[in-house]
């Protein structure tokens, strides 16, 4: 979507459009922090948080 603004103000109009908005405390992402890696069978995708834990996808 080009600026990462624009990434957060399009879904922000959608839900105006329905009469929603924010919550507070909600969490918005303007986008991913890297490039798409490709994923194939057998991969093993793992991330850590810090004070959150790890997440592990395995791609079948």
């Amino acid at each position: 979507m080009g600026h990462p603004a624009a990434a957060v103000a399009w879904p922000a109009r959608r839900r105006a459009a329905e009469g929603e908005g924010p919550r507070a405390g909600q969490v918005v992402f303007s986008g991913g922090l890297t490039a798409a890696a490709p994923l194939a069978a057998g991969d093993l995708v793992s991330a850590t948080v810090d004070r959150l834990g790890t997440l592990e996808l395995c791609c079948r």
